[in-house]
């Protein structure tokens, strides 16, 4: 799939490294002639694990107090990244002589322009060569899944080994830098249009390779992931739709949210670090979420949907019901609305059942359904006491149930008596006739 035989080998990377963030490591000098002065020793020792500690704390301290949102959707999309990169598109490039010629060029580029310096200068000769070379989508591919999961990512790892910062915060820092880097390179590729026909699963790809790690200021929560996750939707992988749809749920949720919770949002404020984020509580980004999730519940995911949408419309209601910025106080008229409309629709619905089942009362099911809620609902029980209760307070005759002999005879003494008053009318009756 990725193999073209009219690619052209790129024969030169001319390219400008973008400035580096922080300063090349200076050579740390230790001062010679010490002596054998146990004190001098001591003091140089603590030099030394001091200097180091801080090369290490010093690696990239923005990833400890910004927050990129939605933790458990980045850890996610940084697996499958990696996963798909090391299985589909890595051996793919093995077998192709001029996509591999042009890695160990970009390669040699990299190490050049970053070499001697931290991890971010060959990070940063990494997103130059992203920036400034005119590379098509075979070449974006290629270079994103080396940052992600490939020999890029090794070399931007040996960089943060070779200046000392091996620590596990130093680790993490270089592997989160070649991650920006591949987001960058990944996301072209999604948006060329040799990906629709080529390879549409670029499209899911480089979604989850910026929610991996969103390049620059960017956030998990900003529009660009779920332009991203919904473009990723429409090419028709479903966790695109699911994914864009918990971003806006997550977003429009806000300060409901647990700050401290894998799935929320950082707050918008006056920090430009926010300027990709939308404030809380929008509703566009609410209707948006409810069709993406809607339109999911007749897919794989669809309990994950409805679970969803139950926890949106939970999150509109707390909206509701919260204070506005405005008066301080909650909006009477859509919670008189609110309260009028859920009370109509239940009436509606009693009303509904009870004529069904006044319809249908005198029929087989209709008596069948009587006599087991009669007999099971604890009605008959009921029933039965205050009839007791009345039969003891003379209210009503009392009931005879097995009377013995005596009622027996008495009921046919009745019925004998009833018989001859029968018989001595008619035959009255036949009398009068006759004459």
């Amino acid at each position: 799939m990725l193999s073209e035989s009219t690619l052209e080998t790129v024969d030169s990377l001319k390219c400008r490294v973008l400035p580096a963030p922080h300063g090349a490591l200076s050579a740390m000098s230790l001062g010679r002639g010490v002596g054998t002065s146990h004190v001098l020793a001591m003091l140089v020792t603590v030099a030394l694990v001091v200097f180091s500690c801080a090369s290490a704390t010093n690696a990239d301290t923005t990833l400890e107090t910004r927050s990129l949102g939605l933790t458990s959707m980045g850890a996610a999309a940084c697996a499958e990244t990696s996963t798909f990169c090391e299985q589909t598109v890595l051996p793919a490039l093995a077998e192709d002589p001029k996509l591999t010629a042009f890695l160990a060029d970009a390669r040699a580029a990299a190490k050049k322009q970053g070499d001697g310096g931290k991890y971010t200068d060959v990070a940063d000769a990494y997103r130059a060569i992203v920036a400034t070379a005119t590379l098509r989508f075979p070449e974006l591919l290629a270079l994103g899944c080396c940052l992600a999961a490939g020999e890029c990512l090794e070399d931007v790892l040996a960089a943060a080994g070779d200046v000392g910062d091996i620590s596990s915060t130093g680790h993490d820092a270089a592997r989160d830098a070649s991650n920006e880097a591949a987001a960058e390179a990944l996301m072209l590729a999604a948006d060329s249009n040799s990906a629709a026909t080529k390879m549409p699963a670029a499209a899911l790809l480089g979604a989850n390779a910026f929610a991996c790690r969103p390049p620059g200021d960017q956030t998990r929560c900003g529009t660009t992931l779920v332009e991203l996750y919904r473009s990723a939707g429409t090419a028709g992988f479903e966790i695109g739709a699911m994914r864009a749809g918990e971003a806006l749920l997550a977003r429009f949720a806000g300060e409901f949210i647990d700050e401290q919770s894998e799935l929320s949002c950082p707050q918008v404020g006056d920090d430009e670090n926010q300027k990709y984020n939308k404030p809380a509580g929008d509703g566009a980004d609410a209707a948006t979420a409810r069709a993406l999730f809607k339109g999911l519940l007749v897919g794989y995911f669809d309990k994950r949907a409805a679970v969803r949408l139950k926890e949106l419309a939970a999150v509109e209601g707390r909206w509701l019901t919260s204070q506005d910025v405005s008066g301080g106080k909650g909006d009477v008229a859509y919670l008189l609305a609110d309260v009028l409309v859920d009370g109509a629709a239940r009436f509606i619905f009693v009303l509904f059942i009870f004529g069904i089942a006044f319809r249908f009362r005198n029929s087989r099911i209709g008596l069948w359904t009587r006599s087991v809620l009669w007999r099971y609902s604890g009605c008959s029980k009921i029933a039965r006491t205050v009839r007791i209760v009345q039969e003891a307070f003379g209210v009503v005759p009392h009931r005879r149930v097995n009377g013995g002999r005596a009622a027996a005879r008495l009921d046919k003494r009745q019925s004998a008596k009833k018989l001859s008053k029968q018989i001595a009318k008619q035959l009255l009756e036949d009398e009068k006739k006759r004459e």
